[in-house]
This record gives structure tokens, sequence and C-alpha cells, in this order.
């Protein structure tokens, strides 16, 4: 594209920025000042600068892609701490809460992620024993509290009929949701939503019924835990390298024969009540590749469904559909984690050129909208390269944002 060229001489100050305010969304709660009535033991990094955003408070999934930049800006002691909070709340709680003080769902379980990260990063093996029991005990919350009739797991919610009823409520206008319908009936659909919460957000994917669908990333992010766990078990002491391999390699055939559609050529979230698979694709289609389970001939299918998402200005969260009017996570919206997680499994397998282009048209993207606002953004319009305000207004981010940013920008100067 034209616009490549023009752009790239304003990625290095887009990069300065990040670098000069990633201090400015660390934060330490004193004594009772904690979000929600809780204050975590670690400092810790929030999605955005303190008064410049929404959610200057602790996430779960976001952190990961947050650390991804710390990382790279010599912050490992952060990110660090990042992980400690999270183990501290495992610990607490049996899982990591959606973000600090909202406790009735948790968020797709990114923790063993930034634990290998951290390793790979610090070399810091110290830290493994006291990690590693972390995942492991977030395992078991996942692997029994969200399990399914077929062997996979779904996301959830542990609320009340009363938490449910009143989420139902909360987001009745954001979704276009009636107001006049009995309290069992929003109880049962507000559950439905609560999940849909826990698997990030709002997405047309699971058809509002969300407990009822088996999801691809989550399964995804869970064969990695098996593998992990299973590679560090002599190390740990453990003994029991042979039951995660079995677990992993149970979840990948279960996955090839309740997610893989054969038809489509591509991993699809699946409705284990009705027996089918979910009417709309998502780009966390490309999550098998990053963790590395597809096979060679899976890869290639994926590869040639790229136009289903990819547009001139990045790639799309889902494919487009009717029903994906009016979601933020769905066409047209483009995520900087997904478009992360897509580069990097597209590389893994062998696809560096359409791994390089998509990373650069995100690049481009948000190197335009940084000279125009002077600011990074949540999200933004794969059609026409501007800020997506899908269901609400896009908050100003360093978050995920800057962390992606940073990676990409180094994936792209290793692989000119």
């Amino acid at each position: 594209m034209a616009l490549t060229s023009s752009i790239m001489t304003s990625r290095p100050s887009m990069l300065d920025y990040i670098k000069i305010n990633w201090p400015r969304t660390f934060q330490k709660d004193a004594h009772g000042s904690g979000f929600m009535g809780i204050d975590l033991p670690f400092p810790y990094s929030a999605p955005c600068i303190k008064g410049e955003g929404h959610y200057s408070f602790f996430f779960y999934w976001d952190t990961y892609f947050t650390n991804l930049g710390l990382l790279r800006h010599g912050y490992a002691e952060m990110l660090k701490n990042n992980i400690r909070n999270m183990l501290w709340y495992i610990k607490r709680c049996g899982y990591m809460p959606n973000h600090v003080g909202i406790e009735d769902r948790s968020q797709p379980p990114y923790l063993c992620r930034m634990v290998r990260d951290y390793l790979d990063f610090t070399g810091d093996r110290a830290f493994l024993p006291e990690a590693a029991e972390g995942l492991r005990q977030e395992y078991h919350f996942w692997t029994t509290a969200r399990s399914t009739p077929i062997g996979l797991n779904r996301h959830g919610q542990h609320g009340t009929a009363e938490n449910s009823e009143r989420f139902y409520e909360q987001v009745a206008g954001r979704l276009s949701l009636p107001r006049d319908i009995p309290s069992a009936d929003k109880q049962r659909i507000g559950g439905h939503h609560m999940a849909e919460a826990e698997a990030r957000d709002f997405t047309p994917r699971f058809e509002m019924r969300c407990m009822d669908y088996a999801e691809v990333e989550l399964n995804a992010l869970l064969y990695d835990y098996e593998i992990f766990l299973g590679e560090q078990s002599v190390t740990l002491g453990w003994d029991d390298a042979e039951l995660w391999h079995k677990r992993a390699q149970l979840r990948t055939e279960r996955i090839r024969k309740y997610l893989w559609s054969e038809s489509r050529g591509l991993f699809l979230d699946y409705d284990f009540v009705n027996h089918h698979h979910s009417p709309v694709a998502g780009i966390v289609t490309y999550i098998p590749l990053w963790v590395g389970f597809a096979t060679k001939e899976e890869a290639s299918r994926l590869r040639e469904n790229l136009p289903l998402f990819e547009r001139a200005f990045g790639i799309a969260d889902t494919e487009d559909s009717p029903l994906c009017k009016g979601y933020q996570w769905a066409y047209p919206a483009m995520w900087p984690p997904m478009v992360y997680t897509t580069v990097m499994g597209l590389a893994r397998y062998g696809y560096r050129e359409d791994a390089r282009r998509i990373a650069r048209k995100f690049m481009d993207t948000f190197c335009a909208l940084y000279e125009e606002t002077g600011q990074l953004w949540e999200k933004t319009d794969v059609e026409t390269g501007k800020v997506s305000s899908l269901e609400y207004s896009a908050p100003p981010m360093m978050g995920f944002t800057a962390g992606t940013l940073v990676a990409l920008h180094e994936f792209l100067e290793a692989n000119r």
C-alpha cells in the first residue's frame, strides 16, 4: 500500500511514545485503595494510562499482550509482578477473575503463555515451581468448572440467578435486548452473556448461548497448559509427564473431531447441545497454529481462508456476516491481540509472507491513527482504517495495543 512508505518514519516516534508512557500505566495499591476494595499485593500494569482511559485497573487476558511490550522494553520485573498478582488471585479464588473485583467469571487463560515468555526471556528458573503450581490449580478450575459432555471445555460463569438478571439489565441497552420479558428468561439469557464476557466479550459466534459451545481459543490454550506442564514435570519433580502428554493428545483428538470443519477448512466453535458448528467463523481459528497442534494440511486450509478475514486495513475478528451487526468482537473490528496470535501462528507454520503482510497492515493502520490523534486505540475498522466504536467508544489504550505494536515491530524488523 502507498500508505506504508509515507508513515514508516513515524514509527519510531510511536514506539518512543510507548516507551515513555509505560510507567504511567504502572500502579501499586496502597492499603484500602485497590479497585473495588481489592488491594493487590504486587505492583501491576493497567491497560490505560490513569486518567486517560476507562480501564486503569488490573485485567486478566489483556495483560498477556501488554507483557509482550514490557519484556521488550526492559520491564521484566513488572511482568513478573503481574504474574504474581494472578498467582495470588488463583490461591484466593481457584482461578484468575475477569478483572480485579469481578469474581463471578474468569477470562481466556493466557497465564501459561505469560509464564513461558517470562522464563524464556529471563531464565529465572527459581520462579518455575511457584508459577507451575498456580498453573496446575488454574487448569483444574477450567477442566472441572467449565467441562462439557464432549470432553472439551467451554466458557461459563458462577454468579447467582440475581447476578445473571442484573447483568442482563446492565447490557440490555448495549445489545438491544428486550426489557419486558420474565425474570427467569433474563436470568437464563444473562447467564449466557456473562459467559460471553468471560470469553472476552460479546460476539455473534455463540448465538447468545455461550455456555452451549465448546470454544476454539479456550481449548487451544488449555492444550498449551498440558504441553508446558508436561515439559516441566521432571524438573518440578512431579513425575507425571506421561499424564500431561496423554491429556494433550486426547484434547487434540477431540478438537479435531468436534471443532475442525472439513467442509469449511476452519476450526469453529461447536454447539454440543444442538450438534453443529458456529454459523460465524472467528479469527481465533488461527490460534491452533500459534500453539502448534494443527496439521500441515489444516494450516494450508487456514491460510487459504485468510480472505474471509483480511481487508485493506487488517484482519477482522470474524468473517463478514449479517449476524455481526453491532457487535464489537466481530467484523469489521480489528483487535490488536488477535492480530498478534494470527501473525505468529502463520509464521510458525512457514507462511511468513502472509504473516508479514498482515503485520504491516496492522502497523500501518495504527501508525496512521497515531499520527492523526497522538494516541493508541483499542480497536479499528478493517474497512476504513479508522477507530472502531462498536458497542462503546473505543478508549485510548497503552496496554494490549502497545504490547502488540512493540512485538510486531520486532517481528517485521527480524523478517525483512
